[in-house]
């Protein structure tokens, strides 16, 4: 509530600012929409997360190498969806920018932070009560995410063309996720896990086969 006046000024500025808007205001205000956007949305399950990264997967390809809107909207529309990068040194328009969308930041970091709350599962799941805990499937995911954006970036540099972000992003965010999965002898049990609400005082509604099995007397 106290911070409400400051965090008004971004959006102040950026409204009075004459067109082009100003790179720094506009990165601004599209990190806080990506961070309310994954404060707000959550997936399910791998397999959630799997079809709607493939689903957005076809649709960026599509709309970016099949049609030319994709590319006017993010060239001609001056407006806070996506984050810019500048070319040149100097943070000005002279040299132009790389422009990531925000549906690229936060449909993978769903995906991410969906590998994160997994790791915490398996962890909880073993009563590990310590505020640290191993988080292979979130680091997989995270530099599978890197990894994707840099493949990104060097074939836009290579082509000198337009690339659909999530053509390389979705593959490799689900690719961490299976080749993660299969190396640790994981993979049913992480495709068949669902977070969920806890139910009947266990820690979450998906247990290994271990603990599901009760003596009964």
């Amino acid at each position: 509530m106290y911070l409400m006046p400051v965090a008004l000024v971004p959006s102040f500025l950026y409204a009075i600012t004459e067109t082009p808007k100003s790179a720094f205001l506009t990165d601004v205000l599209s990190l806080s929409f990506s961070f309310n956007a994954l404060s707000l949305l959550k997936l399910d399950s791998f397999a959630s997360g799997c079809v709607v990264l493939s689903g957005l997967f076809l649709y960026d390809v599509w709309w970016v190498f099949g049609t030319e809107v994709m590319v006017n909207v993010a060239t001609k529309i001056d407006a806070p969806i996506k984050l810019l990068w500048p070319k040149s040194i100097a943070f000005s328009t002279s040299g132009g920018f790389t422009m990531l969308g925000l549906g690229d930041v936060v449909v993978p970091g769903i995906f991410v932070a969906l590998a994160l709350r997994y790791d915490y599962h398996r962890a909880s799941r073993l009563d590990v009560s310590a505020p640290s805990f191993s988080k292979h499937y979130f680091w997989a995911a995270l530099f599978g995410y890197l990894f994707g954006l840099v493949t990104t970036m060097m074939v836009m540099h290579i082509f000198k063309a337009p690339q659909p972000a999530l053509l390389y992003l979705s593959p490799a965010c689900m690719l961490s996720f299976f080749l993660t999965a299969l190396i640790r002898g994981e993979l049913k049990e992480a495709w068949d896990w669902i977070d969920g609400p806890v139910e009947d005082g266990t820690k979450d509604n998906c247990s290994s086969p271990s603990t599901d099995t009760k003596k009964v007397e």
